[in-house]
């Protein structure tokens, strides 16, 4: 994918068809355990395509109601900068109303501690897992979040 990216936001309605169009296939619900899980593929994403992911997400998400939301995004190998941390700290932020649990796959290294930071920041019920098994359980509990 090329490093051009759009001067317009990612949450700005202008760039939402040019998101849909390159990230629309990367985000669907599945069931599991009975509750309803959007799955977010942020395997591998640039720039470019974490700014998409972020417009589809927020899309999808801010149709939902409040509260109701249970997310699982894998974050496997993707780009990872100041911008593109910022770019989902402010989708989490924006999420917040809606996001009942959230968890993250993927992460290793330096980036654990990156996205620690996120987690404390946006003060979300979001969850770093190790494996997509146990990060799937963890989402279908109707406990609150630790």
């Amino acid at each position: 994918m090329s490093q051009t990216s759009s001067p317009l936001a990612w949450d700005s309605p202008e760039f939402y068809p040019e998101a849909h169009a390159l990230a629309g296939d990367r985000l669907a619900f599945i069931q599991h355990k009975g509750k309803r899980i959007l799955t977010i593929n942020s395997v591998g994403a640039d720039l470019k395509m974490v700014k998409a992911i972020a417009a589809e997400c927020w899309h999808i998400v801010s149709q939902q109601e409040l509260q109701s939301v249970r997310t699982l995004n894998d974050l496997s190998g993707g780009e990872f900068t100041t911008e593109t941390v910022r770019i989902f700290s402010e989708l989490a932020a924006k999420n917040r109303p809606y996001i009942v649990r959230a968890a993250l796959i993927g992460i290793k290294g330096m980036r654990f501690f990156a996205y620690q930071t996120v987690v404390s920041l946006t003060k979300r019920p979001l969850k770093l897992f190790d494996n997509r098994a146990d990060a799937l359980d963890w989402l279908s509990q109707d406990a609150q979040p630790e």
